[in-house]
């Protein structure tokens, strides 16, 4: 579906690199197919931008694998992920159909256009991580930039939550370089002539929050997964181009973290967070903010700091031993597997409403390479949580298919002064889960503020 063009650009140049022929749809065509946002039959109606990959091609096998909704495994001890959906991963809306759909001839391109004139200020709608990289690229260019925390009607336009804000009193020097930036990255840039609104708050109210430009750091060294920390540093130095700092976590009793407003701790084993005090304790207290993936995640809940793993079901604990318990040798791969979960999707409800979620309806598909759900917080937000078994796609293990429903596995905790963002799964695998960076780059930037 063409309606969120910026993130259909993405898809396209992954098609293009992979040679996979595409065509865009003739608008006002209706039909059913299988949606993937439901997992349901549906009716649609096809719009302008709209593209259509048919598995009738040379390159049809390959379709057919990156787009099938439900993977068709022929075994369950299988190598790495066993889910991967074109669609989910970029988080775009899409239907599998069986009858042919008429195409026409191409794109209706919408060129950048420089915004009405503003005596006030210039407003960026905020969809996908493009804007994301917007937002990098204007804090790294000196830009005094605020966000809206509710949705507002400005001049006719309704503008979402999220939308950036870039008032021309305190920026008079940087005006041409924000119309540049915005037109390098094709955003929706609007200017207006007031801070009143029609609805919604005023551009003085208290929700719209400074963005200040944070230093951001990242443990690393022999302890940490080095894809994980690999992602991460990739996120930042080929596609934010904003810096950040490496810090090993086997020194971090050492560093000064009064320099850093952002510390982003990656998969894998740090003793400091199992403490019950700490140095990190206490930088977070006083204002710090924390961004936890994946296993640091579950040793934070082990560490006394808010978060607690989601306990199992009791009833069967005291049962007596069975013959089950008696294993084969040889099985012992495929009986592992039943307690694994080798990348399967998961929709989660998104409290759309939290900074953390900007730009994304109230779902999101997350790939999960782990078993790990967290209780949900009364001291804190849930921000991304799986309410039943919301199993999309892929593989998941008979031993623990159970246990991943109802709790958080996305949110934020207030700690003292500061902050923690807790990802039970990683949004940047292999900087292929393309949805999720938008996310990861909202809590470097926007949570907290």
């Amino acid at each position: 579906n063409g309606s969120n063009k910026i993130k259909l650009m993405a898809l396209k140049q992954l098609l293009d690199n992979n040679k996979i022929e595409y065509g865009f749809a003739k608008p006002g065509l209706s039909g059913k197919g299988f949606h993937f946002i439901s997992g349901k039959e549906e009716s649609y109606i096809t719009a302008q931008n709209d593209i259509i990959v048919s598995a009738c091609q040379s390159k049809g096998a390959l379709v057919k694998v990156l787009f099938e909704p439900q993977s068709k495994l022929s075994d369950s001890a299988t190598y790495d992920i066993t889910a991967w959906a074109l669609p989910y991963a970029f988080g775009l809306d899409c239907y599998a159909v069986k009858e042919k759909v008429l195409s026409q001839g191409s794109e209706s391109i919408d060129k950048w256009k420089d915004p009405t004139t503003s005596e006030y200020a210039y407003l960026i709608d905020y969809n996908s991580f493009n804007e994301g990289k917007l937002l990098a690229a204007l804090l790294q260019a000196g830009v005094k930039l605020r966000f809206a925390e509710r949705d507002f009607t400005c001049a006719g336009k309704k503008y979402n939550k999220g939308t950036l804000i870039i008032l021309k009193n305190g920026n008079e020097t940087h005006l041409q370089e924000v119309l540049k930036l915005a037109a390098a990255f094709n955003a929706n840039i609007y200017g207006v002539a007031s801070g009143f609104m029609e609805s919604g708050f005023d551009f003085g109210s208290e929700k719209i929050h400074f963005i200040k430009k944070p230093t951001v750091a990242m443990l690393t060294g022999s302890d940490v997964s080095s894809t994980a920390a690999g992602e991460v540093w990739h996120l930042f130095e080929q596609q934010l181009n904003y810096p950040i700092v490496l810090i090993n976590a086997n020194k971090i009793g050492d560093v000064d973290l009064k320099k850093i407003d952002v510390l982003i701790i990656p998969d894998g084993n740090y003793k400091i967070l199992t403490e019950k005090e700490s140095n990190l304790k206490a930088w977070v207290r006083q204002g710090g903010k924390i961004i936890a993936l994946e296993g640091a995640v579950s040793q934070m809940a082990s560490g006394e700091w808010g978060i607690k793993q989601k306990k199992e079901d009791e009833k069967d604990e005291n049962k007596a031993a069975t013959y089950d318990d008696i294993k084969k040798y040889e099985n012992r791969e495929r009986q592992s597997v039943s307690a694994n979960t080798p990348g399967a999707i998961y929709k989660l409800n998104l409290d759309d409403s939290h900074p953390l979620a900007f730009g994304y309806p109230d779902y999101y598909f997350s790939l999960k390479m782990n078993s790990n759900v967290y209780e949900f917080m009364k001291e804190g937000w849930n921000v991304g949580v799986i309410k039943q078994d919301n199993q999309v796609s892929g593989f998941v293990g008979s031993a623990i298919k159970s246990k991943i429903k109802d709790g958080t596995v996305i949110a934020v905790q207030d700690f003292g002064s500061g902050s923690i963002v807790y990802f039970a799964d990683n949004p940047l695998f292999r900087s292929f889960w393309e949805n999720g960076k938008l996310m990861f780059t909202n809590a470097v930037f926007l949570v907290g503020q």
